[in-house]
C-alpha cells in the first residue's frame, strides 16, 4: 500500500494548469503514490478526463471527491481527507506542480527515514504564461529555527503568529490524521486557508520540519493571496484563525499578543493603537528591518521548468 496521497484541491481549475500539475505527476519516476483530486462545486472538474490521462500514464490509484455546494479549501480539504487511507499526504493545486521527476521517491525516502509529521522543501516560484520562467519567490523568509536538527518552537511560533513569517502551502506534507484534526477544528470558521493549521501545529508545539530541496513548482501570480484584494481578504481569514485560536488557547501567551496585534484597528483610541503595535511587533526590531529588505532567492531550473510544460503540451489526452 503507498503511503503518501497527492491531494490536489481544485475551484474553477484552468485546464492547461491542471494539465501540468498531472504531466508533473505522470513524469514521476516511481508510482508508490495515490492521488486524490478534490473539487470545490465547479461547474466543470475535468475529473473524467484527470482520471484517463492519470491512467494513461500508469496512475491508478485516484480517487475524486466532489463538495457541493461550494464550501471553501478548508471544507474542501476536510473532505478529500475523507478518501485517503495513507499516512501522509502532499497538497498541491492546478498551476503547482513536483519541483523534478525525483521528488516524490526523494520525499517518499525522507518519510520513510524522519517520518515527520509536518515538511516542508523548499519552492521555485515561476511566472506562467506563454513564456513560464523562474522568478524571485520563497517562504519562510526565516527558514533557520525549523532546521530538524536545531529546531526552536519559541521562534517558529512567533515568526508564524506575530512575525508573519509564513510557510507556502504548495507542496507541504502532513500526516493524514493530524490535517484531518485540523481540518475538522477549522471548518466553518475559516475558509480559504487550509495552510494556516501550521500556525495552530506550532502553539501545539508540533514540529515543522524543514527541508532544503526542492520539491515545488509554484504559479506566482495566480493564487489567493498574490493580488491586494486577495490579501486583505486573507487577512480576513488569518483574523478568523486567531480567533479560533484565542478559544483554543486562551493561556497561549504568543495567541494572546498576536490576537491584540491582529485586531488593533480604530475602535480604539491611536495612542493604544500605536502602543501596541510598537510593543508586540516593533517594525525597527532587526527581524523586521531584515524582513522588509530581504530579496528572496531565484530558485529552480528553466530547464526543468520548460521540460514539463512541454510534456503537459505534447500530450494527445488532455484534462
Amino acid at each position: 500500500m503507498p503511503q503518501l496521497t497527492i491531494v490536489i484541491l481544485q475551484y474553477r481549475p484552468d485546464a492547461g494548469a491542471l494539465r501540468r500539475t498531472l504531466a508533473a505527476l505522470a513524469m514521476q519516476d516511481t508510482r508508490d503514490f495515490a492521488v486524490v483530486l478534490g473539487d470545490d462545486g465547479s461547474p466543470q472538474d475535468y475529473f473524467a478526463e484527470s482520471r484517463a490521462y492519470l491512467a494513461a500514464h500508469g496512475i491508478t490509484d485516484v480517487q475524486t471527491v466532489k463538495l457541493m455546494p461550494n464550501g471553501g479549501t478548508v471544507k474542501n480539504m476536510q473532505n478529500a481527507l475523507r478518501a485517503v487511507t495513507t499516512r501522509w499526504v502532499l497538497t498541491l493545486s492546478p498551476g503547482d506542480f513536483l519541483y523534478d521527476s525525483e521528488t516524490l521517491r526523494w520525499w517518499l525516502g525522507r518519510l520513510q527515514a524522519d517520518a515527520p509529521r509536518v515538511a516542508f522543501g523548499r519552492q521555485a516560484y515561476f511566472a506562467p504564461g506563454s513564456d513560464p520562467h523562474p522568478v524571485p519567490g520563497e517562504t519562510p523568509f526565516d527558514r533557520t529555527p525549523y532546521d530538524p536538527a536545531h529546531y526552536d518552537a519559541r521562534t517558529v511560533r512567533r515568526n508564524l503568529l506575530l512575525y508573519d513569517d509564513g510557510i507556502s502551502g504548495a507542496g507541504l506534507v502532513y500526516e493524514r490524521a493530524l490535517l484531518q484534526t485540523a481540518m475538522d477544528t477549522m471548518a466553518g470558521r475559516v475558509r480559504l486557508a487550509e495552510d494556516f493549521s501550521l500556525r495552530m501545529f506550532a502553539v501545539q508545539g508540533i514540529q515543522i520540519t524543514r527541508y532544503d530541496r526542492l520539491t515545488v513548482w509554484y504559479e506566482y501570480g495566480g493564487g489567493v493571496s498574490t493580488d491586494a484584494r486577495a490579501r486583505e481578504r486573507m487577512l480576513g481569514e488569518w483574523r478568523a484563525m486567531l480567533a479560533l485560536l484565542r478559544e483554543k488557547f486562551p493561556r497561549d501567551l504568543t495567541v494572546r499578543l498576536a490576537y491584540e496585534y491582529y485586531f488593533n484597528d480604530r475602535r480604539k483610541s491611536r495612542l493604544v493603537r500605536g502602543l501596541v503595535g510598537r510593543l508586540i511587533v516593533p517594525q525597527s526590531a532587526p527581524f523586521k528591518k531584515a524582513q522588509r529588505a530581504w530579496t528572496p532567492p531565484t530558485n529552480g531550473d528553466i530547464t526543468i521548468l520548460r521540460a514539463i510544460c512541454a510534456f503537459a503540451e505534447k500530450e494527445t489526452q488532455t484534462p
